[in-house]
């Protein structure tokens, strides 16, 4: 395609054209006057300089391309500059390209070069309005030479502001825009303007609402954001988003995002914020507990969602179950578990209606889930005498770890001095502080909370075993959100074959109560079957219960050390069995055992 001209109406020499290429990094770069920002920070500013130039050259200006507030510093990912270097290539009508600085257009080098040679190969000019270097030899240097400097420019100040970014977090700035809930506010201190971070009076509550919300177990993210709509809560307005309802993934990153304690990061290393913290560690625990839940089960709240949906598994080829819609030959729909092995060709375990097996899991709480009270009672009585000893903190002790957290002090601060400073290895640095401040946090929970976390423990412990009272009646009576969290506490997998629930696996702690009762229930049987040995005895001669080593004399000790071994304890140490472990007593002769 030949390249185009404008002729004017007195001569025929043709009168050149140009095109303008105006950038900004930011919205309020675009809104700024001429008048106002003289530094070509504007889009007016820089309209200005260039038609005077264009004035100058005795052009005329075709089309003029605006970049707002695009601060990308690549060219390849610029919509409108691309635009225009497609628009140079197919009309071929354009004799110059006018810019207002080659700092503004260009970021690096290489972008400025390449886009000088693809111009000057179809016979078009690249003109700065602020720099003129004239032409030739010399000229070529001195712009590539600017474009050099223009790079060293923007990476070398890239580098100060991270400097300053990682100097501000380590001070407990927050280093991005404030998070939903607070505000970037700007104050006056000592003539001096601060950027800092305060609460949201508007926003907040909602923050809150939606942990405390979420932290019952009884909110899924899709009815909590429902709630929160209703409520009047809005996301503010950033960037090219738009003022609107929260998203599940918002509010799912949300309710993980630990600023909302205090905590700012940096290069994956955690430091304590100077903002004020909007939920408290216990209730942020509790969050956490609730989404860690539903995660192992693959709970997932979607189109056929259900309340049992990754709990069930196949007894006979130990596949997943999968929930599945059907339409009914009338026009209804219904909802069924099907074997993921009938998927593979390998199971042959029937369809089965949803209701069928929410009937069979509610009948499996009945025994599956049941202690008995005298074993419940034997762990209360246990359980107190077990954590006070556990759990002591002697003055010797007291004195040692105070010291050591002086130490631990004086170590982070020195990481952190070393983490701020370029060159240092950050990973093997952010892994020294991560053991570090576990240790810390380890000691500081061991002086300040040791009562409070016993109290605390056997407080819990005590409403796990009165919740064991009547399992299938609390399961029968709730809702479906509380029945993931039961369902998560008490087993890992439920195994179906047909219609009924045939085993589990069991979660932690209530697996350890699970084994403590077995062993607990040999012990009892164990200690009936003595006792009516120790009574037949008695009905023997004298001579064999006066007897040294007698049968009655040495069954009576026997019996005496084995009900005395026999406590009921924490599964941190004892694990709720004797001395001699899991396996029950072995006779051998009719007055010892074997493993005694």
């Amino acid at each position: 395609m030949s390249k185009k001209t404008t002729q004017t109406s007195t001569t025929d020499k043709p009168v050149k054209t140009a095109v303008l290429y105006l950038r900004v990094s930011s919205k309020r770069q675009m809104d700024t006057a001429a008048d106002i920002d003289p530094e070509g920070n504007s889009i007016d500013t820089q309209r200005k300089i260039c038609r005077e130039k264009a004035r100058q050259m005795g052009v005329v200006i075709l089309e003029e391309y605006v970049e707002p507030g695009n601060s990308a510093q690549t060219i390849a990912k610029r919509p409108v500059f691309q635009d225009m270097m497609k628009r140079i290539k197919q009309e071929r009508d354009v004799d110059h390209v006018i810019i207002y600085q080659r700092s503004r257009a260009f970021r690096n080098y290489i972008d400025a070069g390449n886009t000088k040679q693809e111009l000057e190969k179809i016979g078009v000019n690249l003109v700065s309005a602020k720099e003129d270097f004239g032409k030739g030899l010399n000229a070529e240097v001195m712009e590539a030479m600017t474009d050099v400097f223009n790079w060293w420019t923007v990476r070398q100040s890239g580098e100060d502001i991270k400097l300053k970014m990682a100097n501000k977090v380590r001070n407990g700035g927050t280093p991005s825009r404030a998070k939903v809930g607070y505000l970037n506010v700007g104050k006056n201190i000592d003539g001096r303007k601060i950027n800092t971070i305060e609460v949201d009076s508007e926003r907040s509550r909602f923050i809150v609402m939606a942990f405390e919300l979420f932290a019952t177990g009884e909110e899924s993210l899709t009815s909590l954001q429902a709630k929160l709509t209703t409520a009047g809560f809005r996301m503010p307005k950033w960037g090219k988003s738009t003022s609107g309802i929260v998203s599940e993934e918002k509010l799912r990153n949300l309710l993980r995002d630990r600023y909302y304690l205090g905590f700012v990061h940096l290069d994956g290393i955690e430091y304590q914020g100077n903002h004020t913290p909007l939920v408290t560690p216990e209730l942020f625990d509790r969050v956490q507990r609730v989404l860690v839940v539903r995660g192992e089960n693959k709970v997932r709240h979607r189109e056929h969602n259900h309340y049992l949906k990754g709990l069930l598994w196949c007894a006979r080829c130990k596949n997943r179950l999968i929930v599945q819609r059907a339409q009914g030959r009338h026009g209804g729909e219904y909802y069924y578990f099907f074997c993921r092995g009938r998927q593979l060709k390998i199971c042959d375990l029937p369809f089965i209606p949803l209701e069928a097996l929410e009937d069979a899991v509610e009948r499996y709480y009945g025994h599956a889930v049941s202690l008995p009270a005298d074993f419940r009672a034997d762990i209360a009585t246990g359980l107190e005498a077990a954590t006070t000893a556990a759990m002591g903190l002697s003055d010797e002790m007291r004195d040692k770890l105070t010291k050591r957290l002086a130490t631990l002090d004086k170590k982070e601060s020195y990481f952190l001095d070393l983490a701020a400073e370029e060159g240092w290895p950050k990973g093997q640095l952010r892994a020294k502080l991560e053991t570090l401040r576990a240790e810390r946090s380890e000691i500081t929970n061991t002086l300040d909370t040791s009562t409070q976390r016993l109290d605390q423990g056997q407080r819990i412990f005590r409403d796990v075993l009165a919740l064991l009272e009547e399992p299938a009646a609390l399961y029968k009576r709730s809702g479906e959100h509380v029945r993931v969290i039961l369902n998560g506490v008490f087993f890992g997998r439920l195994y179906v074959d047909g219609q009924k629930i045939t085993d589990h696996d069991s979660r932690e702690p209530f697996g350890a109560l699970v084994e403590a009762y077995r062993v607990w229930v040999e012990h009892k049987d164990e200690h009936e079957r003595r006792s009516y040995q120790r009574r037949a005895g008695n009905v023997r001669t004298s001579k064999s219960a006066a007897s040294p080593g007698g049968y009655g004399t040495d069954l009576q000790s026997s019996t005496s050390r084995s009900t005395a071994s026999y406590e009921v304890r924490g599964w941190s140490k004892t694990v709720m069995v004797e001395p001699r472990g899991f396996e029950p007593l072995t006779f051998c002769l009719p007055d010892r055992c074997s493993t005694s």
